[in-house]
């Protein structure tokens, strides 16, 4: 688990002007700025709250990341894809 890269991820996605939009456009244009495995990107660009979780990203930053990439709450642990 790359606790470093997610947790700056879901820092940056919240609070850095422009990149929340830059990575809704494309995602493979912002992931690769950020210290994470192939598994943990591509559960991030799924949404995919349950895995990132079953892989050990902390919580509370894990519910920031998808609040910010706009998963509601009741689709946030739910096995697979969120979206």
């Amino acid at each position: 688990m790359s606790i470093v890269g997610l947790n700056r991820l879901a820092r940056d996605l919240e609070h850095a002007p422009g990149l929340r939009e830059r990575f809704a456009a494309d995602p493979e244009q912002v992931l690769p700025g950020y210290a994470l495995t192939e598994e943990e990107r591509a559960a991030v660009t799924r949404r995919d709250a349950a895995w990132l979780l079953r892989a050990g990203m902390n919580p509370v930053a894990l519910r920031n990341l998808m609040v910010t990439l706009g998963v509601a709450h009741h689709e946030m642990y739910q096995e697979g894809p969120s979206t």
